[in-house]
């Protein structure tokens, strides 16, 4: 796909590849240059305060939250004061 660098050095990405990348306007993308190649790469731009959200460590507990979830390892209550005593019986 052979595209021409325009004015104030733009380059306009084809829209086969917008669509198959799903990118939409003001999406973020990466610019790196690998040896003699220009590579772009989309980005998820994440607010500090959820960061960690994203880190190996919570992503690992959330996998393990979801294989509980799938194996019926629940405590079901029906109001706050039940689940604590349930928590504190424990």
């Amino acid at each position: 796909m052979l595209r021409k660098l325009g004015q104030n050095y733009q380059v306009a990405i084809p829209r086969e590849v917008v669509k198959i990348l799903h990118l939409h306007v003001n999406d973020y993308l990466d610019i790196k240059i690998k040896g003699n190649c220009i590579v772009v790469e989309p980005q998820l731009v994440i607010p500090k305060n959820q960061a960690y959200f994203y880190t190996s460590e919570w992503q690992k507990e959330e996998a393990e939250a979801d294989e509980d979830i799938k194996n019926g390892r629940l405590t079901k209550t029906k109001s706050l004061r039940e689940l604590f005593k349930k928590l504190d019986d424990s």
